[in-house]
């Protein structure tokens, strides 16, 4: 037989100790992360903001909520998922608070756009004259909870706004990417003005700017009838008809428009009958032009032809990858009566 091929025999590779320690450190990183990524997605995320005053943390089932708030004496617990009755796990949490004799502040806030002026405004209400300690949360306690603790502590405490903002952080499962950022934005606006006003963060002046000078972002406008000059709109049975409106700009950041309807700032009309019931709905402004603050612009609304009756137009404007200028509180929509003989 012939003899076995084999290659030269090589020594077996010993890893330092050194090599040892790092992959022993990196293996219990990477563990300690999954840990606190599934405690933050799956589990209840509860965290100190202002030891003994704030307190974060997802949605709770009622036997973690009474554990929580037994455990840090809460006397406040802030939703900011909003009245959500007839939810179940809205109507347990109702229920549980009202068994632990506490109160319960409901706020409507988005994950995933601006702030609304309103809610803002009840939010620094609750802050100031509810009773602490408070437990604040929305759904998983990272977006909404992270926004609302970084305003209480910027309200309430002597901390920076960069160290308030951590409140922001991966630590909690926040990532300022795509609809979430919008959340951060908020601070960013809020740095933008002290830095145009040559201001320091303070408690007082955080406080001044959420209350009354908050604009969020481009979302705020003015919207008046040219032609005709007068409602109610007369048009012809079976016949498009158009009209023409002033829309300014209002806010503190410049209208970018686009051609398209997927991305850019546009005029929204929306159609519906006397019944107040949609029937469709268009844009105007599809083209390039960028409208800065105090600035206007013209727009053409045309409408389908129509059948005889009675029609209300709603107009607003509206940020294609963002919202309904309404939506974040910074205007209401222009309603015209129309009618068609």
């Amino acid at each position: 037989m012939p003899a076995t091929l084999s290659g030269p025999v090589r020594p077996a590779y010993r890893f330092s100790p050194l090599y040892a320690v790092l992959r022993g450190c990196l293996a219990g990183f990477v563990v300690a992360w999954t840990v606190e990524i599934l405690y933050m997605f799956l589990g209840t995320n509860v965290h100190v903001v202002a030891a003994g005053a704030v307190y974060r943390c997802a949605r709770l089932d009622p036997p973690d909520l009474k554990r929580v708030v037994h455990q840090y004496k809460i006397r406040t617990l802030v939703n900011l998922c909003g009245c959500s009755d007839p939810e179940p796990w809205y109507k347990q949490e109702s229920l549980t608070t009202c068994q632990l004799d506490i109160c319960q502040e409901d706020l409507g806030f988005s994950a995933g756009r601006l702030p609304s002026i309103f809610a803002m405004r009840r939010l620094v209400e609750a802050l100031e004259h509810c009773d602490y300690p408070i437990l604040i949360h929305c759904h998983r306690g990272i977006d909404r909870t992270g926004m609302a603790s970084t305003v209480a502590l910027l309200l309430h405490s002597d901390m920076g706004v960069a160290e308030a903002r951590q409140q922001l952080s991966i630590r909690f499962g926040h990532l300022a990417y795509g609809r979430p950022a919008q959340i951060d934005r908020f601070f960013d606006l809020y740095q933008e003005w002290l830095t145009t006003k040559q201001l320091s963060h303070s408690s007082d002046h955080f406080h001044h700017w959420a209350v009354h000078e908050y604009c969020p972002g481009e979302c705020r406008c003015d919207i008046n009838l040219l032609e005709p000059g007068k409602e109610p709109l007369l048009a012809a049975a079976g016949q498009p008809f158009g009209f023409r409106v002033r829309c300014t700009n209002t806010s503190v950041k410049p209208w970018v428009m686009q051609p398209g309807s997927n991305a850019g700032v546009h005029m929204g009309w929306t159609l519906l009958n006397e019944k107040g019931e949609y029937l469709t709905e268009g844009r105007s402004g599809l083209f390039d032009a960028v409208v800065r603050p105090s600035e206007n612009i013209d727009l053409t609304v045309a409408l389908p032809p129509l059948g005889v009756g009675r029609y209300q137009v709603q107009l607003d404007m509206i940020d294609e990858q963002y919202s309904w200028f309404y939506q974040t509180g910074g205007t209401e929509p222009l309603k015209l009566e129309l009618e068609v003989p």
